[in-house]
């Protein structure tokens, strides 16, 4: 808005009140020696374009002075040039006496004054739409100066583009640029912009989309070339929206080439995080061969740890993906830490998933006896009995029976258990390991009832019974 009320003021300024004239062409209508049309058939930056620019310019007809502003007209619109000169001009009074005159009763040069009074008025007071007839009026008017003519196309393009009337503001915009042999960057960018915006709107065709993404692109690159040939400093927004057009066109490797370089130089967050799941994607990515693939898992990793070192990862979620990544790089200590770590700060949740994970870091760097804890805490949050067998597993390792036999116990009970041939197997093991013969020998029959496991718990059993004479023997032996 305010950008629009210091060029109405610009625009009030320019009519000088004193001997005011307005310019009126030979012919009344206006040449337009190149379209939009023929300027989508070069490129926006190359040299062909601003020739065409240029003498579209020159083509335009020469001007001649013809009215000023009559006595009667000057009295009231110095009156409105007074009150608009105040430190807070009163719109309202401004409207109010324009209003009131008779626009029949006024030439051309008066008529013009009038409407740029009442245009900035409008504006001022945050009524941008009359503001905008206004200055279509204006338009419309044959007699006004090729200068005022473009400075005019470009605001008006401006205010429906912040109306989001996207396409009736690329018709002004390119209606302007027909007549710039040299625009300046942020014009440039708002080319781009209202392209980008375009192709996101609703209700357009896969074609049109993909043609004004080209142009936002085409639009953004000459700015680039622009700021570099200017000596000037490219903008952080210009490669936001080059990743977001190539990521919508699918071009991932534009799309990561753009969240590299935002990375880079404006390391923020999210452009890290983003840059995480972009290499996490092209790891997954068809045609890859397997280091290209594990390359692209270690950038992942690397980027990803960049904000852990940072203390940049501040969620649960982010911190258990953090753990994930370790673990499947092999870094199970780091995992362990990580995410025991966020569990005792609160902001990962002790539910099923995260215990698990934990106790599995724990597991995969061999510390079997901190893996107990939170897998105990997963089996119980477990909608079924298999992180009980998990960890009656665990209890083996660490010569527990009789914890690894209540743990297969528990998990039976619960229920769900994928394969329990095996559990019965495991069962008996712990049994025969605590000399319990015939527990053992009533879980390999269990497990003898799969034919999956028959064999192994037959010869199970033909064991359990030598082992059980052994054991006698020595016994009688040692008494």
């Amino acid at each position: 808005m305010n950008n629009f009320k210091k060029l109405s003021k610009t625009l009030l300024v320019a009519t000088a009140l004193s001997g005011i004239s307005i310019m009126t062409s030979v012919t009344p209508e206006l040449s337009k020696v190149m379209g939009s049309e023929a300027m989508a058939q070069v490129a926006f930056a190359s040299p062909e374009r601003a020739a065409q620019a240029t003498a579209a310019r020159a083509a335009r007809p020469k001007l001649r002075s013809t009215y000023g502003v009559g006595e009667r007209a000057g009295k009231f619109l110095t009156k409105v040039q007074e009150i608009t000169a105040e430190e807070e001009p009163n719109y309202q009074e401004v409207i109010d006496i324009l209003s009131d005159q008779r626009m029949d009763r006024l030439n051309p040069a008066e008529t013009l004054a009038v409407h740029q009074y009442l245009a900035a008025a409008y504006s001022n007071i945050g009524r941008m739409d009359l503001a905008l007839e206004r200055y279509k009026t204006i338009l419309a008017m044959d007699t006004i100066s090729y200068t005022m003519r473009d400075q005019l196309t470009f605001v008006v393009g401006q205010i429906e583009f912040s109306n989001g009337n996207y396409n009736d503001a690329i018709s002004y915009f390119y209606e302007w640029l027909q007549y710039q042999p040299d625009p300046s960057l942020s014009q440039i960018v708002i080319f781009a912009n209202v392209h980008y915006s375009i192709g996101i709107a609703d209700g357009i065709s896969a074609a049109e989309k993909e043609k004004n993404f080209r142009s936002a692109i085409e639009f953004l690159n000459w700015a680039i070339d622009k700021a570099k040939a200017e000596g000037k400093p490219d903008k952080e927004e210009w490669y936001g929206i080059l990743r977001a057009v190539h990521n919508s066109l699918e071009e991932m490797d534009k799309s990561l080439e753009y969240t590299e370089l935002l990375a880079s130089r404006w390391p923020k967050k999210d452009y890290w995080t983003q840059l995480s799941g972009l290499y996490a994607q092209k790891a997954s990515e068809a045609g890859l061969s397997e280091a290209e693939a594990i390359n692209y898992e270690k950038k992942q990793m690397a980027a990803f740890e960049l904000l852990l070192r940072q203390d940049l990862l501040e969620s649960g979620r982010e911190l258990e993906t953090m753990s994930q990544l370790y673990l499947y790089h092999e870094s199970p200590y780091q995992a362990a830490k990580t995410l025991n770590s966020s569990i005792e700060s609160g902001k990962s949740e002790k539910n099923y998933k995260n215990m698990n994970l934990l106790s599995m870091a724990y597991m995969n760097g061999k510390d079997f006896e901190d893996s107990v804890e939170p897998l105990i805490a997963a089996a119980e949050l477990s909608d079924d009995g298999n992180a009980y067998i998990q960890l009656a597993n665990i209890y083996l390792n660490l010569d527990k029976y009789e914890e690894a036999t209540n743990a297969i116990d528990k998990g039976i009970a619960k229920g769900g258990v994928r394969r329990e041939d095996q559990t019965r197997l495991l069962q008996g093991q712990a049994y025969l390991s605590l000399e319990q013969f015939d527990k053992a020998r009533e879980s390999f029959r269990e497990a003898a009832r799969d034919d999956r496991s028959r064999t192994n718990a037959n010869n199970l059993l033909r064991y359990t019974d030598n082992e059980e004479k052994r054991i006698n023997d020595i016994k009688e032996y040692l008494s």
